[in-house]
């Protein structure tokens, strides 16, 4: 008899190999299912990603509508403002300085970032009436009345102008311009070199890393660029680091609400009498005035502070080896028969003497 009751199991006994080939057959379309997910997984990501760009260009206006001349005049006036700002001529709350970056309110100021008490959007607040100086009148002449004059603007809107002026390598992270402070939309034009605005960006520091935007929009010198609807208000735009290549300066043009919340005079700094809060406004302005080249002088990066100290560190301990060398040598010079020979007095099982290692 052949053993077998059931003429499966026969077959199976003839076809050993049968099962394996099942288990790779099964194995690899297993692969091959968890790589087409994979693959449908990246589709369905760069899909939806391509749809939030197509949101966000819904949002946004272009227009080239200053000429060179016309730049170089305006950037001229700019370099004023910054000489200006860098004697100590403006108000307290007109110039913010930050690396690489200078803010200059004209009209209307707000706190934010790191001079906000309690942190997060929605905290923004107008500084008082008077707190920062009003709009210059080249702003209006050689900017805002060329914008109303080509329907880009409605007279009368804009009563906040900024001016950010960018050092190469200078960047300002991902945010929203706050909802509850300006209306929309969001006017601002380019001013000494192209560069680019960046949407969706998140930023991460030491050292500054940024990611890949859902958009990348180019900005070209006396350029005019608008957000609205979704670029203004459910996305975040950014200024990377990489694409401040040279010295770049825009005007921000805006529209404060009527009913946006304002700091009132004596909230800024309600620890401090006014004989302090003049005395620190005095001490700023004479820093100023005594070195006016502070606001642009470059500092290095924190990509550029991970490398000093990485060297540093390579630096230390080649120093410190080498002073472990000396040290030893000198041990060695002064017994130089202790580690290679034995006596026969009393000392030979004394303890060896301990050396204390100087590190430099």
């Amino acid at each position: 008899m052949s053993g077998f009751t059931d003429l499966r199991d026969k077959l199976k006994s003839m076809t050993p190999h049968r099962d394996n080939y099942k288990k790779v057959f099964e194995h690899n379309n297993g692969e091959k299912r968890k790589h087409r997910e994979s693959d449908d997984e990246e589709s369905e990501y760069e899909e939806r990603r391509d749809a939030e760009a197509r949101k966000v260009k819904s949002g946004i206006k272009q227009a080239n509508i200053f000429t060179p001349e016309e730049c170089a005049r305006i950037e001229a006036k700019i370099d004023e403002v910054v000489a200006k700002g860098d004697k100590g001529l403006y108000r307290e709350h007109t110039v913010d300085r930050a690396p690489l970056r200078n803010k200059y309110f004209f009209g209307e100021g707000y706190t934010y970032g790191s001079q906000l008490e309690k942190r997060g959007p929605g905290q923004e607040r107008l500084y008082s009436k008077g707190e920062v100086d009003d709009i210059p009148d080249w702003v209006h002449e050689l900017v805002i009345d060329r914008l109303v004059a080509h329907g880009v603007i409605p007279e009368g809107f804009v009563n906040s102008a900024v001016i950010n002026d960018y050092q190469p390598g200078g960047c300002i992270v991902s945010h929203v311009d706050p909802i509850h402070i300006f209306e929309r939309p969001i006017v601002s034009v380019s001013f000494f070199s192209d560069s680019a605005l960046c949407f969706g960006c998140k930023f991460n520091f030491k050292p500054i890393r940024v990611t890949e935007p859902v958009l990348h929009l180019p900005v070209l010198r006396g350029s005019v660029t608008i957000l609205s609807g979704y670029a203004a208000d459910d996305i975040t735009h950014c200024i990377r680091p990489q694409d401040i290549k040279e010295r770049r300066a825009v005007i921000i043009l805006r529209k404060t609400r009527q009913d946006a919340p304002r700091l009132d005079s004596d909230s800024l700094s309600p620890s401090l009498h006014s004989s302090e809060k003049r005395r620190i406004l005095k001490a700023k302005r004479s820093h100023r005035k005594a070195d006016p080249d502070a606001a642009h002088r470059p500092r290095v990066l924190e990509m550029d502070k991970e490398l000093q100290r990485r060297s540093l560190s390579s630096r230390q301990r080649q120093h410190s080896d080498n002073g472990s060398e000396n040290s030893r040598r000198r041990v060695e010079e002064r017994e130089p028969s202790s580690r290679y020979t034995h006596s026969h007095n009393t000392h030979d099982h004394a303890p060896a003497r301990r050396v204390k290692m100087r590190r430099h």
